[in-house]
């Protein structure tokens, strides 16, 4: 008899995660994915050609209309849930709260102890803790769990779907730099502290180095709306969901504001700057800014100083960047195996 999986993926970025687990579960596992609706998530399910059942909705930025969000998606997952065997996220406290309530062990994969509120709702509620080999784990026992609980692969996150691309950085006809903007409704985001307070100055910076043309991603509709008023004459603006991997491959340099894209880049090789002075990225911290896969940038200052230092020297920045990604995916592992290796038997 099959195992009944039920994944909760919440973001792009989980919906990349779980289509690969949906693609390469072992034959015994028989897998249902739920999501929300959510205008960039929406679009990029989509595009991935994911079958999944579209439960409650993104709350936004406001803490009330988060919360009304979060308990109404709990009932309407009740109803859904009932039957399956085990439950996986990648920090939902809406799935971890109902299988908790309905007996179905949750197991969590995630590479963002940094996300506090979701953290403390969810991960206390896991069996079992997935995570990337640099993050300590320190960082998820203090949400509760034992040492036992929380397993560590030896890859990063995005390894999982950039393990079978077959995307390197593409030769340069024109120049690009890719601008990810930054999380606005993310429970850990400080105002005034991303991209987006940066972008003019930024953006007049790139165009007096070189004939660079600036690429915007928007991460929702309200920001892609700002993005329209303010730079579509200087700027391309992402329409729609992207093929963000082809994106990067097709850049000169990613301007990060959020994580993965900015992983993306630097398990690529393709030069990279994170900026997300709102919160300590462990992955970043511990091991792609050690490792030189990424550059650092922890405040506007510092952000324009370092973009300016890699555009002017570009060809240079490209080839120590495909080295240093080339030198540590090497010796990655699949994550999806390794998770799948590692569920207990019923």
């Amino acid at each position: 008899m099959a195992i009944r999986i039920w994944i909760d993926a919440l973001t792009p970025k989980q919906a990349l995660f779980a289509k690969a687990m949906v693609e390469r579960a072992p034959a015994k596992f028989e897998i249902q994915v739920t999501s929300r609706n959510y205008s960039e998530l929406n679009r990029l399910v989509a595009r991935l050609g994911l079958k999944f059942v579209s439960l409650g909705k993104h709350g936004g930025g406001d803490l009330v209309s988060k919360l009304k969000a979060s308990v109404a998606r709990e009932q309407e997952l009740i109803s859904f849930a009932t039957g399956f065997d085990y439950s996986f996220s990648f920090i939902s406290p809406e799935a971890a709260r109902v299988s908790f309530g309905l007996g179905i062990p949750h197991f969590i994969c995630s590479d963002s102890p940094h996300a506090i509120a979701p953290c403390r709702l969810a991960v206390p509620l896991s069996r079992l803790l997935f995570s990337p080999f640099p993050i300590s784990k320190k960082r998820w026992t203090q949400y509760g769990l034992k040492n036992s609980q929380i397993l560590k692969y030896h890859a990063l996150d995005p390894w999982v779907w950039l393990s079978e691309s077959k995307l390197h950085p593409s030769p340069r006809v024109k120049g690009r730099v890719l601008i990810r903007l930054e999380e606005w409704f993310a429970s850990y985001f400080k105002q005034g502290h991303g991209i987006s307070s940066s972008l003019e100055k930024l953006i007049s910076g790139i165009e007096k180095i070189g004939d660079f043309e600036v690429a915007l991603i928007p991460r929702y509709d309200e920001q892609r709306e700002w993005a329209r008023r303010e730079f579509s004459n200087r700027a391309r603006i992402a329409e729609d969901a992207i093929d963000g991997i082809a994106e990067i491959a097709q850049s000169d340099l990613l301007i990060g504001g959020g994580a993965t894209m900015t992983q993306e880049a630097a398990l690529m090789g393709v030069p990279n700057i994170s900026y997300f002075p709102s919160a300590r990225l462990d992955v970043f911290e511990d091991y792609y800014f050690p490792k030189k896969l990424s550059v650092e940038a922890t405040n506007s200052s510092t952000l324009l100083k370092t973009t300016f230092a890699i555009l002017k020297n570009i060809d240079r920045e490209k080839s120590r960047f495909i080295d240093a990604a080339k030198r540590e995916t090497s010796t990655f592992e699949d994550p999806v195996k390794f998770i799948f290796a590692n569920l207990p038997e019923l």
